[in-house]
């Protein structure tokens, strides 16, 4: 057990099915977008975020891919809670999701965020040269390794970014400002 902070991550709806965390403890999803609604209610977002420690972490899509879910990120920011950008797809984001949330479940705080910001990237990136299995509902191909052995993996293959404080995998997206990691 984690001696540092519980993570809780706090997710949009479609990415929390997707990743099968509705109803997962450390995990908090938004209610899904009405059907007349063209966005997440503000309100509801504050509900969500309202408890978030100084060690949660919110998982959304880019608000290009899913404009529904800008308040999630928009509000996550102006209260000043750690925000990765998954990746646009649904099912690649459930992927780095449902990742991330078994890390989160016995992982230190920045182990966590560390490996996540890896995670993102990987799922982003093609997975050339890698033993793959499909995963989820549309058969998503993703790495062919264990949860812990690709926790070690992350921790060796983070890089700092060089544009903001965060970081990632090499060649990857920056999961917070979205430019590459230093290879």
């Amino acid at each position: 057990m984690p001696e540092g902070p519980i993570v809780t991550l706090v997710l949009a709806h479609d990415v929390a099915d997707a990743a099968g965390l509705i109803g997962v403890p450390g995990v908090r999803a938004t209610p899904p977008v009405a059907r007349r609604a063209s966005r997440l209610d503000a309100e509801a977002v504050v509900d969500v975020l309202g408890d978030a420690g100084p060690h949660d972490l919110v998982l959304a899509r880019p608000p290009w891919a899913d404009p529904a879910t800008a308040p999630l990120t928009a509000i996550s920011i102006v209260m000043g809670i750690d925000l990765l950008w998954l990746p646009p797809e649904v099912p690649a984001a459930g992927w780095a999701a449902a990742l991330i949330a078994a890390w989160s479940r016995d992982a230190e705080a920045s182990d966590v965020l560390r490996r996540a910001q890896v995670a993102v990237g990987l799922a982003s990136m093609s997975p050339a040269n890698l033993p793959l299995r499909p995963w989820g509902e549309e058969d998503l191909l993703v790495p062919a390794v264990g949860s812990d052995a690709l926790a070690r993996w992350c921790d060796c293959a983070w890089r700092p970014c060089r544009w903001c404080d965060a970081g990632g995998a090499g060649h990857a997206p920056c999961p917070s400002c979205g430019e590459r990691a230093d290879p």
